[in-house]
């Protein structure tokens, strides 16, 4: 099998619409959902099959968290995948939730269930969780998320990648690190002149010993290949543009 040619850890920005999962599977825990509107998430259940590495993300936040937070998921999570063989998909990182910053952790799972021993472990570390309790009347709200993911990505062509884990993921190099806020400028302007207009996307930034690299994330069940490297041209130009 032919290796990646971009493999480790990236840090992922976004802006989604959060939800209050109905679960008390896991000790009445607050649990909150992600929701597009292209609907690639299912509201107060979970999708009986995964098809795709996007299907359906649940957040736990975090009330009181601890020195390396991050690190320690990371290190958690992968011992329990190598010991249990549940191919958890847990990344740490942080969200906004009632108009504060909160660590929280971002899970994708089939089963709900399959998470109490991770959670039970999580708690012998010292980290605390909200209640579901106290949110009862939680109403939706869009959150600025961040989080640690591990990625391995095939590039197709100069500065533009596929996800070697999810076929419907894609990423495209960008000349520097820019705001978010003139990141969410540029993708609305896109989606409004565009034909390809149906995707999510992320600001990501991947680094190793020598570089960083600055990237957009699109995730579309739609996507067209050849299309990418003229998003990429189109996002290179406005950045210079807007940086001059």
């Amino acid at each position: 099998m032919k290796k990646p040619d971009l493999a480790g850890y990236a840090c992922f920005s976004q802006k989604l619409q959060m939800d209050k999962f109905p679960s008390s599977e896991l000790h009445d825990l607050l649990i909150l959902e992600s929701n597009p509107k292209q609907g690639y998430f299912f509201g107060g259940r979970l999708p009986e099959e995964m098809h795709h590495a996007n299907d359906h993300h649940l957040y736990f936040v975090i009330r009181k968290t601890i020195p390396c937070f991050q690190d320690k998921i990371i290190r958690l999570a992968y011992s329990v995948d190598k010991e249990s063989k549940l191919h958890l998909h847990i990344s740490p990182g942080q969200m906004i939730f009632e108009n504060e910053i909160h660590s929280c952790i971002r899970v994708r799972v089939q089963e709900i269930g399959l998470l109490g021993d991770f959670i039970d472990d999580l708690e012998d570390m010292g980290i605390e969780f909200f209640y579901g309790r106290r949110f009862r009347h939680l109403k939706p709200y869009t959150s600025f998320v961040q989080f640690k993911k591990y990625i391995e990505l095939e590039e197709l062509s100069e500065g533009v990648y596929r996800n070697k884990g999810d076929k419907n993921s894609h990423f495209v190099e960008i000349p520097s690190d820019i705001e978010y806020a003139v990141f969410e400028t540029m993708i609305d302007d896109i989606k409004n002149n565009c034909e390809l207009n149906m995707f999510n996307t992320a600001l990501v930034y991947y680094h190793e010993k020598d570089r960083i690299l600055d990237l957009v994330a699109l995730y579309t069940h739609e996507c067209n290949e050849e299309r990418l490297p003229l998003l990429a041209e189109f996002l290179d130009k406005e950045i210079k543009r807007l940086l001059k």
